[in-house]
């Protein structure tokens, strides 16, 4: 009688947990690894401002801060999705995304 009752549980409970474990391989799916992007940032050239820049998921966390100088062309990377902001002002630039990956950005265009 044990036997019977302890096939039974199981092949009850079978189902549940082979459902568990394709609810597993989905999440595992949709969590996505975070992609390095380097960049350069090209200073205020003329406008001859100093500015500090961070990186990372908001203002004033992350990586901070890198001063770029005027005339400066500076690297910088990212993960996809961090933001790159004024350390001084915390006030955010752009958002790092695969478009600027490679890229020279001016913060002329910014200041």
């Amino acid at each position: 009688m044990k036997k019977i009752l302890i096939i039974g549980a199981l092949f009850f409970s079978l189902p549940i947990v082979l459902h568990s474990f394709s609810t597993i391989n989905i999440i595992r799916k949709e969590i996505k690894t975070s992609e390095r992007i380097s960049f350069k940032i090209r200073g205020t050239g003329s406008k001859n401002i100093l500015v500090t820049i961070g990186v990372g998921s908001k203002p004033g966390y992350g990586a901070c801060c890198s001063g770029v100088s005027p005339y400066a062309t500076v690297s910088f990377s990212g993960n996809e999705g961090d933001v790159v902001y004024d350390g001084k002002a915390k006030r955010i630039l752009f958002s790092v995304s695969n478009d600027i990956a490679g890229k020279t950005i001016n913060l002329k265009d910014y200041y």
